[in-house]
């Protein structure tokens, strides 16, 4: 949805396979372990993981990662300035608030 994208902020990379699957066998599995392991030495999180401990928003993906650096002084920027009314000018706008768009998607990490 516009206007709730981390993409947008320019923090967000997906990598190598949008298929959770991928990375669970073989050289995926090689490559996802090393992520888990080196990423946040450079400052990459994998920001959609499991909900089992109340995570909201999007379902696990394991090729999404975040530089966190940047990405939480824009989370809380946008925190700070954007509101639902922000969030407008396009079909489907206006279910932004009855979703919780941002709380629950755009806030939905970790």
């Amino acid at each position: 949805m516009p206007s709730t994208s981390r993409y947008h902020w320019g923090t967000d990379i997906d990598l190598k396979n949008l298929n959770n699957s991928y990375f669970e066998r073989g050289l995926g599995a090689k490559e996802y372990q090393w992520l888990n392991k080196n990423a946040k030495n450079y400052g990459f999180h994998q920001v959609y993981t499991s909900k089992e401990n109340g995570r909201t928003g999007y379902n696990m993906e394991k090729w999404h990662w975040s530089f966190m650096p940047l990405a939480n002084q824009y989370l809380k920027f946008y925190n700070s300035n954007i509101t639902y009314d922000d969030i407008t000018g396009f079909t489907g706008s206006e279910l932004a608030d009855d979703l919780n768009i941002i709380k629950d998607f755009v806030n939905g990490v970790f």
